[in-house]
């Protein structure tokens, strides 16, 4: 007998729905063809003759209680009832941990983008980190990899069923959609949310914003021109270059009361000391306040710096606050306490403030992700989420609070209010995410009916017909 060329038997097998008396070549050759035109073919079998067949198929399936073992072995799925509608329920639960996965890729790409995203604004503007190594290590293992796994337990989406098959050629676990409408915005809207909280937080508690005008400037009259937090001093070496002391010995700091933008302002003026005392007993952890150990009248520089200072050149001609006493050690000069200044501690809280709104925004946003409708209509569907989001809050609250910790991790105590203010930022990030997955939806169903149509035209080719099959 002559065989069919391929063309031929692609378009039978494109306009024929129900086969009778095929032979096991004749299975192959039909699951061939179908595989030819891109369609995602299954076969199902129980009988010996089925194996090649099975083996050809996208996906196989064997009878697990009338089947042999040699369909068992060929197949990619096996059917312990031998019931057909368990592989309707088998699809649904695939496409359910596909659609998971590519949750848990997409939050992950994001979450990670983001923080790179304010790490780069940050060097680019000027303005003090958002979040540093040791924390970003901190948060990676209790936001980025523990609840994402709760993804894992999330209900199928609704419409999953209707959802036509992909093109799994080139395909990638994140789609252009997901690319486009939902990681992309994600990331500008994390690094606008983050930031804006680090510089409002920054700006109450010290009253400057800029990174150079934090650290301060050892040139004259710098801070008296609003353009510098602290001054430091130093000496020149034998070619006329300046040499900063490492710790600034005066800052000044403009402060909003308890830490709130629309509180009256007032001035904390800190001036340095040869020993530091026991001033730490008077420290306050909550806003920076070190009482009068600082106060002007109760230092060396009761009587003005240029008892201890005078202006100096460089060798670029920079005028500079230089030590009258020269070559003197530096523990022996009147500074600073290196971070416990209002310029350093104020900057502190601002940044603590800023890893608030990415520890907690990044648990909302995981909230987000797990589904692609409205979130609070699953709010509390995945128990696992529910209780990874405790373990999240509860971390941050051993991150803030427990001196030990918090020292570790460079961070400070927040007050009731300081801590609200942090968290009203990841708010605004959770409703513009709601806000892009409005347009996310509509693309993605846009995108879905294209592919019905195509998968129609594959199942329906447009080809003049060569005339009724012969059985």
């Amino acid at each position: 007998m002559e065989y069919k060329d391929q063309e031929e038997i692609e378009e039978l097998t494109g306009r024929v729905n129900i086969w009778s008396r095929a032979l096991p070549t004749d299975k192959v050759a039909i699951v061939d063809s179908l595989r030819g035109t891109k369609q995602i073919t299954a076969m199902t079998g129980d009988g010996v003759n089925d194996a090649p067949a099975l083996k050809h198929a996208d996906v196989g399936t064997a009878m697990g209680i009338s089947g042999t073992m040699v369909t068992k072995n060929a197949a990619d799925l096996i059917l312990m009832d031998d019931n057909f509608s368990t592989i309707v329920n088998a699809v649904k639960e695939g496409r359910r941990i596909y659609s998971n996965t590519q949750k848990y890729v997409c939050f992950n790409l994001s979450i990670k983008a983001g923080e790179c995203m304010c790490l780069m604004m940050a060097i680019v503007t000027g303005l003090p980190l958002p979040i540093r190594s040791l924390q970003a290590l901190f948060n990676l293992v209790v936001t980025h990899i523990i609840p994402p796994m709760s993804l894992a337990f999330e209900r199928p989406e609704s419409y999953l069923m209707k959802v036509p098959p992909r093109n799994t050629e080139g395909d990638l676990v994140v789609s252009n959609i997901m690319w486009a409408y939902k990681w992309f915005p994600f990331v500008l809207s994390f690094a606008f949310t983050v930031m804006s909280c680090l510089k409002l937080g920054v700006w109450t508690h010290t009253g400057y914003t800029s990174g150079n005008a934090l650290i301060g400037s050892s040139r004259v009259g710098m801070l008296e021109a609003g353009l510098s937090a602290c001054e430091y001093g130093g000496d020149l070496d034998e070619t006329g270059e300046f040499i900063e002391d490492d710790h600034p010995f005066h800052c000044n700091c403009k402060k909003h009361k308890y830490g709130y933008f629309w509180e009256e302002t007032y001035q904390m003026d800190q001036w340095g000391l040869v020993d530091e005392g026991n001033y730490m007993s008077k420290f306050n952890r909550w806003n920076g306040d070190t009482g009068d150990v600082f106060k002007q009248a109760n230092t060396p520089w009761n009587d003005g710096r240029e008892a201890l200072l005078e202006p100096c050149a460089d060798h670029l001609g920079v005028e500079r606050w230089c030590w009258r006493r020269k070559n003197t050690p530096q523990q022996q000069l009147p500074m600073l306490p290196q971070g416990m200044h209002c310029s350093a501690y104020g900057t502190r809280l601002g940044q603590s403030m800023a890893y608030v709104s990415i520890h907690v925004g990044e648990i909302l946003t995981l909230l987000t992700y797990r589904t692609d409708g409205p979130f609070w209509e699953f709010l509390f569907t995945n128990v696992v989420y529910c209780a990874m989001f405790v373990f999240n809050i509860t971390m941050l609250m051993v991150f803030l609070y427990v001196p030990v910790v918090s020292s570790l991790l460079d961070l400070a105590p927040l007050t009731p209010g300081r801590f609200l203010q942090a968290a009203c930022f990841p708010l605004l990030l959770v409703t513009l995410n709601e806000t892009f997955k409005i347009i996310y939806r509509s693309r993605l169903f846009a995108r879905n009916a294209i592919l019905a149509e195509q998968a129609a035209d594959r199942v329906r080719p447009q080809r003049k017909s060569l005339g009724p099959a012969k059985v």
